[in-house]
């Protein structure tokens, strides 16, 4: 479809003219103040106010509103809780794992082993320390511990929540700030 100058377009005009505008079609803008010829100087920055709600007006920032925690969310606050308590125990095992290897690198459940020998005996009763601390009995013991800190953690959060819930109609919540930008 090719265009030529006079050929009428679709909202009826002909391409080559101008759009003319008539004095009905200008609208006059209404409830917009008018702009002054000089611009207004902003008020110095650190003027010192004579009351504290000009500080408020006078400083452009972040706006603060003041509120009140009321409720949280039992389940969410579980589903946190188990979130962070299952990254703790990961931070657990590992820590266990790393400890125990330092101190075998180190030689320390050696000597426990030929002191408690030492102090037994070596008659007929031979207690082995090394056995009793091998890596996979650490482990194991790492791992149950982990899952105890996982299962108290979770428990516990929901049961603050509920208790907090509960607390609230006394206290009135938790007065939290929230700003626009930090």
């Amino acid at each position: 479809m090719s265009s030529t100058t006079g050929a009428p377009t679709p909202i009826g005009r002909t391409l080559g003219e101008a759009p003319s505008v008539s004095a009905r079609d200008a609208t006059p803008a209404t409830g917009i103040p008018a702009v002054p010829a000089t611009p207004v100087p902003p008020p110095p920055r650190f003027a010192k106010p004579e009351d504290d709600r000009e500080i408020h007006r006078a400083t452009p920032g972040p706006r603060r509103a003041r509120l009140y925690l009321y409720k949280v969310d039992s389940w969410s606050i579980v589903k946190v809780a188990f979130m962070l308590a299952v990254a703790l125990a990961v931070v657990i095992v590992a820590a266990f794992a790393a400890i125990w290897s330092l101190l075998d690198y180190a030689g320390v459940f050696a000597t426990l082993a030929r002191n408690v020998n030492e102090v037994v005996g070596s008659g007929t009763t031979t207690f082995d320390v090394e056995a009793v601390l091998a890596f996979d009995r650490v482990m194991g013991i790492a791992v149950v511990v982990a899952a105890m800190e996982i299962a108290l953690v979770s428990i516990l959060a929901g049961l603050f929540a509920i208790l907090y819930n509960i607390t609230v109609g006394i206290t009135g919540g938790v007065e939290l700030t929230f700003t626009d930008s930090v």
